[in-house]
């Protein structure tokens, strides 16, 4: 059932150092894909300007290029091994590279988990997630003196807390939610909104998808025959654009919060300025020709056509269960 919580009985592992070294190769192929494509348009020339256009796009390249080579320039870093594990004892920090510890649940006397909603494209930079331990005894910090580089004083309490940054984990707050809520629930505080658990895909995303792709190949195909690709570099800009939206519409079918918020976004606005679009050329034309006959409407299908199927996939995807869904699906429920 929708929001149904499943109690963990074994331990629960967190693959932290997995989640942020999947973002960064995938960020970091993004960033390097276009910065290549920039790099090869301003060597080669195929950039519209003078001189100064391609040492702009020159050095925006070499900056992309840049970001996308850095988890090879801090491998050590970006794929270190960090893990989380939660059981009925307590939790431990298993770091083979930096220094790991341990801690009893009758050791604390509060356990705080902050988190923000999954990134679906609204403005700003979200919060980090973070786990914060206060101690149950003062003497808490002389029996752990390997954690005393998460010590942090706080002005509202008295003593100090532990604080484990997590940065942007978002597929590891699930299963961090759910372990502490099922192992220390009389001392665990949630600082965040829990996402209802969703596991079944809505057809609403499947339709919606079904419809960008078809636009988009119809876009492609009427530029292959209009004869826009008959040059090296059309064709190869075509491909690239191909890809990167069959990737992007990918991660919308696998639920990502991210892709889901900005498809939505996109195709409603496109929808509407295309409809928008049609209705004013209607009004323009249609009073300008006196001999107007109602079977010439057709030419404003085409139009119609891509402006509704636009707007009804955004709107699909803005559904209310397509939106719990992928936002349980980015929070790893």
């Amino acid at each position: 059932m929708a929001g149904e919580t499943i109690t963990p009985r074994e331990p629960v592992t967190v693959d932290v150092g997995n989640v942020h070294a999947r973002q960064m190769v995938v960020g970091g192929t993004v960033a390097g894909a276009f910065g290549l494509i920039a790099l090869a348009a301003a060597v080669t020339g195929n950039v519209d300007g003078g001189t100064g256009v391609r040492i702009t796009a020159f050095a925006l390249g070499l900056l992309f290029t840049l970001i996308g080579v850095l988890p090879l320039l801090m491998w050590r870093v970006a794929f270190r091994p960090r893990r989380l594990v939660l059981d009925v004892e307590g939790l431990r920090w298993e770091d083979p590279r930096g220094i790991p510890w341990a801690v009893g649940w009758a050791e604390l006397s509060r356990v705080t988990f902050s988190f923000p909603k999954p990134d679906t494209g609204r403005p700003g930079i979200p919060p980090p997630v973070e786990l914060v331990l206060r101690p149950a005894e003062a003497s808490f910090r002389d029996a752990h003196p390997e954690m005393a580089h998460l010590a942090v004083e706080t002005s509202r309490e008295p003593g100090v807390v532990y604080r484990l940054p997590l940065g942007h984990a978002q597929s590891a707050v699930g299963p961090i939610d759910e372990a502490l809520t099922a192992f220390a629930s009389g001392l665990y505080r949630r600082r965040g909104v829990r996402s209802v658990r969703r596991r079944v895909r809505p057809r609403a995303v499947e339709v919606s998808v079904g419809i960008l792709a078809t636009y988009w190949m119809a876009a492609v195909t009427g530029s292959v025959v209009q004869g826009m690709a008959d040059d090296l570099k059309s064709a190869a800009i075509m491909i690239f654009w191909t890809l990167a939206v069959g990737i992007w519409l990918m991660r919308v079918l696998a639920g990502g919060p991210l892709a889901v918020g900005r498809m939505a976004h996109f195709g409603t606005a496109i929808g509407v300025v295309l409809l928008a679009g049609m209705a004013m050329l209607a009004f323009v034309l249609i009073p300008a020709k006196q001999d107007f006959q109602i079977r010439e409407l057709w030419v404003f299908l085409p139009g119609l056509g891509a402006g509704g199927g636009l707007l009804l996939a955004g709107r699909l995807l803005a559904r209310r269960d397509v939106r719990e869904w992928a936002e349980s699906r980015g929070q790893g429920r």
